[in-house]
């Protein structure tokens, strides 16, 4: 995607998951697991050695979710724990002012798999991962709620996760704070996700990411990538959507400022790639590196029709390279493909402080473009360069 561009320095580390922790696999049958039962962890009171009662906890959040039968809830006490949690079970996971130390580690939270389906994680601190913070992975019905997530996506590493590769004419996307990658019908919802490489990304590589809704979360400052960004990298996108494709997610009521990249992007990289039928409203995005919202298809054979951009505030973005805007835009939209013709939605939306209001790119069919409102701040509100 476009924003990837900004880096120079990466090849990111393995975003292929540290299973449960070597310590808490090697006494996960020191205590019994109690079916849909409650697991206590403290940091500064708990023993790996206890049976994760509230009386007993246990000292680490990778001991209880390892012990844990599917259903359990696991409460976790103020406290900072340095490790990496690997979740492959549905599980409710509280933080009370917890905080998820993975110094060293290349994720903070893991969920992966259809057994992890439901799983639930709120309240906790992620931070200083080599990639990911949270990465959900081949799950659904996902729950991510009021985490905060920061510094994360740090530090290059030797080897390369599939999504680290480059796609096409776009560097690879190496995770950012919070990763869907194959990831249907699932929340996130409220987290502030900030000073990482890259704030919220929704990916294909291990299977379709759609029916997902991205809402009420801040994405502040992350300094070289999107705010949010659905670029699909799975060649299989156009034609199979039971295999590949980002499509049919909602990303509403988002602020998404200061971030290196886009504010919003939708991206297809290179042919059978597709990032389509989303919807981006009541969004506001503002001061971000480049567009405030992208739409982009790189080249021929790929889909980034049905988009829906509408409602949002956008102000104070900068260029768009890849759709060659020159000048700061709102919203910025590039179609490579001469022999097709995009239908979106781009409607309502209040553009201000940018040189271009929409800038297009090739040829595309808009539908409710006489109805953003362009504050006097904006040199020309539409242009067009084909």
């Amino acid at each position: 995607m476009s924003s990837h561009r900004n880096r120079t320095r990466r090849l990111l580390a393995a975003s292929a998951v540290v299973t449960t922790m070597g310590a808490a696999c090697a006494l996960a049958g020191a205590s019994p697991a109690v079916a849909g039962g409650e697991f206590f962890v403290a940091a500064s009171a708990g023993d790996d050695g206890n049976p994760c009662t509230a009386a007993e906890p246990c000292r680490t959040i990778g001991h209880a979710v390892a012990i844990a039968d599917d259903g359990s809830r696991v409460s976790v006490a103020p406290g900072t724990y340095a490790e990496t949690v690997s979740i492959d079970k549905r599980l409710r996971l509280r933080g009370d002012d917890a905080v998820v130390d993975a110094t060293g580690h290349d994720n903070g939270i893991v969920v992966r798999g259809p057994s992890a389906a439901g799983t639930r994680i709120r309240g906790f601190t992620v931070e200083n991962a080599n990639a990911e913070g949270i990465l959900a992975d081949s799950t659904s019905d996902l729950g991510i709620f009021h985490n905060e997530l920061r510094n994360n996506d740090r530090t290059p590493n030797v080897a390369s996760p599939p999504q680290c590769a480059a796609q096409g004419e776009v560097p690879g996307d190496c995770g950012e704070a919070l990763h869907l990658m194959g990831v249907s019908f699932s929340r996130v919802v409220g987290n502030e996700i900030r000073n990482n490489v890259g704030g919220i990304l929704i990916t294909d590589e291990t299977g379709p990411s759609h029916g997902n809704r991205i809402a009420h979360n801040i994405t502040r400052d992350n300094v070289e990538d999107c705010g949010i960004t659905l670029p699909s990298h799975n060649a299989m996108a156009t034609t199979d959507p039971a295999k590949a494709g980002v499509y049919d997610n909602t990303v509403v009521d988002n602020l998404s400022q200061g971030n290196g990249g886009a504010g919003v992007g939708m991206f297809a990289p290179f042919p059978g790639t597709a990032s389509y039928d989303n919807r981006v409203i009541g969004n506001t995005l503002l001061d971000n590196g480049e567009a405030g919202i992208a739409i982009h298809a790189h080249a021929p054979g790929e889909n980034v029709a049905g988009n829906v951009i509408k409602d949002n505030t956008v102000g104070g973005n900068g260029v768009d390279p890849d759709a060659g805007s020159g000048n700061p835009v709102g919203i910025a939209l590039l179609n490579a493909d001469p022999a097709t013709t995009p239908g979106e939605i781009i409607a309502a939306n209040h553009v201000s402080d940018e040189f271009w209001g929409i800038f297009i790119n090739g040829s595309f069919a808009i539908r409710g473009l006489g109805s953003n409102h362009f504050d006097a701040s904006v040199a020309t509100p539409v242009g067009h360069h084909s």
